[in-house]
């Protein structure tokens, strides 16, 4: 006999390594490879039994390379490795096909015994598609056909059990029920008539009528799959937590159900893990929300210190207007009207006109353009607002005339009046 080929695909070298190594060691032929894309070109290239694959991978995870099995292999079985916090991914890749899964690190011998299931599920399996087409070639009597179908059918159940937690099989016109050895042990029975138990009377009262209606609404042909997550009543008087696949596979010429068959797959061990999840980030959002909370509460303390802040520029600022009214121009007014020369005239009015800049509190645009100037342009510009001329200016300031047409044309250049006809006079009345 051939030796059972396995392509392994995991991204972490020392687990896939290890796994490698022990599987060879178990008389396996083993393909290591590190990610999805190779392990999707192995596939392409070559043929493999079983494959076993990390779920969490850079570029192509294990929901790829399910898929890609899938697609090109489809009696090849899979197995997921998946780690503590991804028990959620991998009930979502037992929905999608996957055989099995087993948590990392896991025990070798917990892994052949999985890979040996998944193994005879897939000879029995193959067993009866063979069986399958060579009755539907050698076979014309119906009588022969049905009883070759029968046993074919008998094998199916069979391998479904030995591959899950459980088959059942419903005959829906007599009623009769079928469940497998595995169905039974699942639960805590032995499979002995006097105990055998009733599904419906087992279901959890919250999850009865759910459970039920999407049975009959499946049976109906209003949705093409029956699939869903309930709880069983054990043995031991325990809940057991079971997912649950069915198809019709027999309808009469009217459309009508007449037999339905599935599988249970046993998921409490998943479910107890993601309840501690869900309680973990129910805890995580407990405290974003505090946290939250408490810079709401600082960011409403920040608003009311800036609030009294700006309240006291202002008071500073209308006092400082005030104390200049009151103490500076009514002696600017004196000296004006005292025998000052034409100099000190004009020296009084330039004192003016920059007490007015800095407290007229209707000056903020015009002192956001000055921003952009220099202390000289300043001088300048304000000189210029008070109709100076250029030899003028040149004569307060001790300056050239070239100098300060330089200077007015910066003062220009900063607000945006470069190759404009405005006059800078007027602009800087306005801005002011």
């Amino acid at each position: 006999m051939t030796e059972t080929s396995i392509l392994l695909v995991d991204d972490e070298d020392v687990i896939r390594k290890s796994l490698a190594k022990e599987l060879r060691e178990e008389h396996f032929t083993v393909t290591a490879l590190s990610n999805g894309n190779e392990a999707i070109s192995a596939l392409h290239d070559g043929q493999f039994d079983l494959v076993i694959t990390d779920l969490m991978m850079t570029g192509i995870d294990g929901f790829g390379v399910l898929k890609a099995v899938k697609d090109m292999a489809p009696l090849t079985s899979v197995i997921i490795l998946t780690g503590y916090g991804d028990m959620r991914s991998a009930i979502d890749a037992l929905r999608l096909g996957a055989d099995d899964f087993t948590l990392k690190p896991c025990e070798v011998d917990e892994l052949v015994f999985r890979i040996r299931r998944c193994l005879e599920k897939r000879s029995l399996l193959q067993l009866l598609i063979m069986q399958k087409q060579k009755l539907e070639e050698e076979i014309d009597h119906r009588r022969l056909i049905e009883e070759q179908l029968f046993e074919s059918d008998t094998r199916f159940r069979l391998a479904l059990d030995v591959s899950s937690n459980g088959v059942w099989d419903r005959n829906l016109v007599t009623g009769e029920i079928y469940y497998g050895e595995n169905w039974y042990r699942t639960l805590g029975y032995e499979n002995e008539s006097s105990e055998e138990p009733c599904f419906e009377n087992l279901l959890h009262p919250d999850d009865r009528e759910r459970v039920l209606v999407l049975r009959e609404d499946h049976v109906q042909g209003k949705i093409p799959r029956y699939e869903t997550e309930f709880r069983l009543r054990n043995k031991a008087d325990e809940w057991t937590w079971i997912l649950s696949r069915g198809q019709v596979v027999t309808r009469d010429n009217q459309g009508r159900a007449l037999r339905i068959i599935g599988t249970h797959t046993d998921i409490t061990r998943l479910k107890e893990i993601e309840s501690k999840l869900i309680r973990s980030q129910a805890d995580l959002e407990q405290k974003v929300q505090e946290r939250t909370a408490e810079l709401y509460e600082s960011n409403i303390a920040l608003k009311v210190v800036l609030k009294k802040r700006e309240e006291d520029r202002t008071i500073l600022a209308n006092q400082v207007h005030s104390n200049t009214s009151m103490l500076v121009e009514p002696f600017l007014d004196r000296l004006k009207d005292s025998r000052l020369n034409e100099h000190q005239q004009v020296l009084v009015d330039i004192l003016r006109a920059n007490i007015n800049e800095l407290t007229s509190p209707f000056a903020n645009n015009f002192s956001t353009k000055l921003v952009q100037l220099t202390p000289s342009e300043i001088q300048v510009a304000n000189l210029v607002k008070l109709g100076k001329r250029t030899k003028e200016i040149a004569e307060i300031l001790h300056l050239c005339p070239g100098t300060i047409s330089i200077h007015r044309k910066n003062i220009r250049k900063k607000l945006n009046l470069t190759n404009k006809k405005a006059n800078l006079q007027t602009i800087l009345s306005i801005n002011s």
